[in-house]
């Protein structure tokens, strides 16, 4: 109906900050030559890659909205992250206290370190009387609280303020945001360990998928962190908490439609624009070392369908890029899939 279709370019760069500044000049080129932003489509595997580009775009004043990658930072997990690092940046901050101490969860409403509602009501209250509401310093030395009477919860309390306080020497130290992040979730008790844990000695198989799933979104996080950071000398934690909880709003604010669309490719199913930019098209990311490692050859049959699905967006224009090096590691290479569709 359309006639022979319409144009597919594949470009390679050195790194993501190369990438996301020539995907963001041609959006703005396709936008000065009339193309409505709601015809815009930018895909990718997964919300960390879009980040340079969310980046660019913002320094070129070009208003988008984002799609999968904000639902990074809602995610539970991801929350109780965020949480944790906020109590490090603020030790008096009660909500943040309240929400670490009791993650990672077996259930809601079940803290996993067996501390309740009513043991962190009374610590809030003893760090403010005597530790000038410093939580991390009063849970380090809870061995002094009165009001505990359980000693496995006082212990629990102990740890994780021993814990908060090494990393809080790491900031302090002028550790990177990256290491701070990384530090942060990999501490004893906390939500790696949990994860892993459940990963490798959960009999339900969903259960497993589902912990591979949430440290591949803690990573992403600490990646989130060594991003920030390399896009700012002067960047703080204070900076990357805020960039984070801007990030979280604009995707609950994502009702307009005058801005180009970000996405991952799951939440892109559906859609369709005039011109759609793939970003990332690399082995390990597209299709996933997870497929690639797995003996099960559904997993990378998955991931090849799941290029069809981000190739057959486009309308009119597809852009597909990948990069040598992306979070100062070296990639795969292009990915199988840009051989197998005769790209390469």
């Amino acid at each position: 109906m359309r006639g022979p279709g319409g144009q597919v370019r594949v470009r390679a760069f050195v790194n993501e900050y190369a990438e996301a500044n020539w995907v963001s000049a041609q959006i703005a080129d396709a936008l000065a030559g009339g193309t409505p932003p709601t015809e815009i489509l930018v895909l990718a595997r997964t919300g960390y890659t879009t980040e340079p580009l969310q980046r660019a775009l913002a320094h070129a004043g070009i208003a988008h909205r984002v799609l999968g990658s904000l639902g990074l930072y809602e995610r539970t997990e991801v929350r109780d992250a965020l949480a944790y690092l906020t109590l490090i940046q603020n030790p008096v901050d009660a909500q943040a206290f309240r929400r670490a101490i009791g993650s990672p969860r077996r259930a809601i409403g079940s803290p996993r370190r067996g501390i309740g509602a009513a043991t962190v009501t009374t610590v809030v209250a003893w760090a403010r009387e005597h530790h000038s509401g410093d939580l991390i310093t009063a849970s380090a030395q809870a061995a002094g609280l009165d009001g505990v009477r359980a000693q496995a919860a006082r212990a629990r309390l102990i740890e994780f303020g021993a814990a908060l306080q090494h990393v809080r020497g790491e900031l302090g130290a002028g550790r990177s945001i990256g290491h701070v992040a990384i530090a942060t979730v990999t501490m004893p008790g906390g939500l790696v360990r949990h994860y892993q844990h459940q990963r490798d000695h959960t009999p339900d198989p969903d259960r497993r998928r589902d912990a591979e799933r949430v440290l591949e979104d803690l990573r992403s996080l600490c990646r989130a962190g060594q991003g920030y950071e390399e896009q700012d000398e002067r960047a703080t934690l204070t900076g990357f908490l805020e960039h984070a909880a801007g990030l979280h709003s604009q995707e609950l604010d994502a009702a307009t439609d005058r801005r180009i669309t970000v996405s991952t490719i799951h939440r892109a199913k559906g859609t369709e624009a005039q011109a759609v930019a793939l970003l990332g098209c690399e082995e390990q990311l597209l299709p996933s070392w997870r497929s690639l490692s797995s003996p099960d050859p559904e997993r990378l049959a998955e991931e090849r369908r799941l290029f069809y699905v981000a190739a057959t967006r486009a309308k009119d224009q597809l852009l597909i890029t990948h990069v040598a090096q992306r979070g100062r590691r070296e990639t795969g290479g292009p990915s199988r899939f840009l051989a197998e569709a005769g790209l390469l």
